[in-house]
């Protein structure tokens, strides 16, 4: 749709019309699709305020563009009901059709479609043995119908995900989050009876139960509404007779508990059973058998398809309550209306601003292929700013720490492992690691080896303490005043290049662990496997020197240049300086440590009484080439 638009709108009008389909689109499938289950008009109208006016939809929508791309789940839901109802191939076509949009808004929401379409086919399994059409039967028909659903949805979305598949079955899964992230990023208990933040009159009595729950501001929202929750209890009690209603009660329900995640969260603490045992929730059992819902981080999006529950729930009770209100259907209409639009309502909507400095438009205008390093930098899980992406649609220069969901872990090492680039990176924060250097004589080398001819210093995020040091580290590095543009708070360093003499350097790459400081040296440990980039300015010999000591019991350490074994050591649980000969070519070159007898985890031996899950090996400091 940006491609159709892009030749006539600027990228943010494009933007901001999207977004505004979003909740336009996502009412009219929401109001289709009651329309069809219920034959009310004005119930499925408000179903679709429900759906797509929801807090949950306002929240994402704040940063988000993936999770905010809601409107397609209705449309998919109604095809899907559609083929339970009618049967035939022409709606599980279309549904699958509509199940491939979704894939391409967001891959979880293709996950979470997925599961209701499960779902769907069970009910669809069990309305057909109801009306005693027999096992048989029943089977022959739904396989009818599902594989074309499934040959539609798979031939559209494999080539949307056939990358994601290949990484999510490697051994290098990195789009897997840590476990500590699906709790983080699952929902609060209390956040479905909790108003947003967003809200003009209840928002600030609210944020102190959001500070509260661990998971980013936008992905705390989830409030169904007072009126809406009223309307599906009223079903429940009213209508759970009826087949269909039942379906929706459950699915409802279902991706309510599911979004909770592994553990029951309650105002911002897990709550306990007995004696720290944590409630168990459904998730845990989904985890365990869903194809790639290990991969799913935000389990709290869950909640969409809850939302959806609880419109089309909505609607069923307004049509019941309008079949006896008929001289009244005007006022009962209004004043429900307005009860979940004052419940709803997110006012003021945040908005960003849509300039773009002048330095950004100045280097667009250039033809050269050269990288810029942002400050304060993104650490995916640290510091996330969008607004360098949008100035990169202008300068399309490629950029140290953009942003992104997952990434390898050799993108989030070069940030941490590199000299210089990591001292501007974490402000200081790793000024001192195990590798020795004089990063002020260094740090324009180490630039433009990576080919980074701006560093760009944003002063109005960057606090007083972490302006000074990161000035006082490029003055002293590259010898130059920086361009400063006041008007829009950029402070501009531009990396000469340099044709000269490349001084070696070290970089940690694969295999290290965070930074510790013991006692004031810095120490990292191994896993069996680690490896070094050396940079060298020309063919020589050279001695790497460090200090290190083994995990628990020896080990014998091998140093690699390549394939060829330069170095091999036994390495005892006692400090001991290692001095290995490297031949080192002109350009990069990569050392490789290897333990032969593997590494173990600390929890694994009875004796030492630990929680540590980390392979460690051996240690190392003090790390310098001479």
């Amino acid at each position: 749709m940006y491609l159709l638009l892009s030749p006539f709108l600027e990228l943010h009008v494009i933007y901001t019309i999207l977004w505004l389909l979003t909740f336009i689109a996502g009412a009219f499938g929401c109001y289709l699709l009651v329309k069809y289950l219920t034959g009310n008009k004005y119930a499925a109208f408000i179903a679709g305020i429900v759906f797509a006016f929801s807090p949950y939809h306002f929240s994402r929508g704040l940063y988000f563009f993936g999770a905010t791309t809601i409107q397609w789940i209705p449309f998919c839901a109604l095809y899907l009901i559609k083929t339970v109802k009618e049967g035939g191939i022409k709606n599980p076509i279309i549904a699958g059709a509509f199940f491939i949009l979704v894939a391409m808004s967001d891959l979880q929401y293709m996950v979470f479609m997925g599961i209701f379409t499960g779902l769907v086919l069970l009910y669809d399994f069990y309305r057909n043995l109801d009306l005693n059409k027999g096992f048989f039967l029943s089977t022959g028909e739904i396989t009818k119908k599902y594989a074309a659903f499934g040959i539609v949805s798979f031939s559209g979305i494999l080539p949307l995900t056939l990358n994601e598949i290949r990484i999510s079955l490697s051994s290098q899964n990195f789009l897997k989050p840590d476990y500590s992230e699906i709790l983080k990023l699952s929902n609060d208990f209390m956040s479905f009876f909790t108003p947003s933040h967003l809200h003009p009159f209840l928002g600030d009595f609210t944020l102190d139960f959001y500070s509260k729950v661990p998971s980013w501001l936008p992905e705390k929202v989830n409030f169904i509404g007072y009126a809406v929750l009223g309307l599906s209890i009223f079903a429940f009690i009213k209508l759970r007779k009826d087949p269909d209603v039942k379906f929706w009660l459950f699915s409802t329900l279902f991706f309510s508990a599911v979004s909770l995640g592994p553990v029951l969260m309650f105002n911002g603490e897990p709550l306990l059973i007995n004696q720290g045992i944590n409630l168990p929730l459904p998730h845990q059992i989904l985890y365990q058998t869903i194809p790639f819902l290990d991969n799913c981080r935000t389990v709290g999006r869950f909640f969409v398809m809850a939302t959806l529950g609880y419109a089309v729930l909505a609607g069923y009770s307004l049509s019941e309550l309008l079949k006896h209100k008929i001289r009244k259907k005007s006022l009962v209409f209004t004043v429900i209306s307005c009860l979940i639009i004052l419940e709803y309502l997110c006012i003021p909507y945040p908005t960003s601003s849509a300039d773009i400095p002048e330095f950004y438009r100045t280097i667009g205008n250039d033809n050269e292929n050269y990288a810029l390093l942002e400050l304060p930098a993104n650490t995916n899980g640290g510091y996330m700013n969008f607004a360098y992406l949008y100035y990169q649609t202008v300068h399309k220069k490629p950029l140290v720490g953009g942003y992104a969901a997952r990434y390898p872990e050799n993108v989030n090492n070069f940030q941490q492992n590199t000299p210089f680039i990591r001292e501007l990176t974490y402000g200081g924060q790793y000024q001192n690691d195990i590798v020795r250097e004089d990063l002020a004589e260094k740090g324009a080398s180490i630039l433009n080896k990576n080919n980074i001819r701006y560093v760009i210093l944003h002063q109005d995020q960057l606090s007083r303490e972490q302006m000074d040091s990161a000035n006082n580290l490029l003055k002293k590095t590259l010898n130059t005043e920086p361009e400063v543009y006041p008007e829009d708070g950029l402070v501009v360093y531009r990396v000469q290049k340099e044709e000269e003499k490349l001084l070696h350097s070290i970089a940690l790459k694969d295999g290290w662990y965070p930074l510790e400081d013991w006692g004031g040296t810095p120490t990292r440990w191994m896993s069996d496997n680690a490896t070094l980039s050396i940079y060298s300015d020309e063919e020589k010999n050279a001695t790497l020197k460090f200090q290190t000591y083994s995990f628990h019991r020896p080990r014998t350490l091998k140093i690699y240049s390549g394939k060829d074994l330069l170095y091999t050591q036994a390495i005892n649980p006692d400090y001991v300086t290692v001095s290995a000969p490297v031949s080192l070519r002109k350009g990069e070159n990569i050392i490789h440590f290897n333990v032969r007898e593997g590494s173990e985890r600390p929890c694994d031996i009875p004796e030492l009484n630990s929680n540590d899950t980390r392979e460690l090996s051996i240690i190392v400091q003090k790390m310098e080439l001479l």
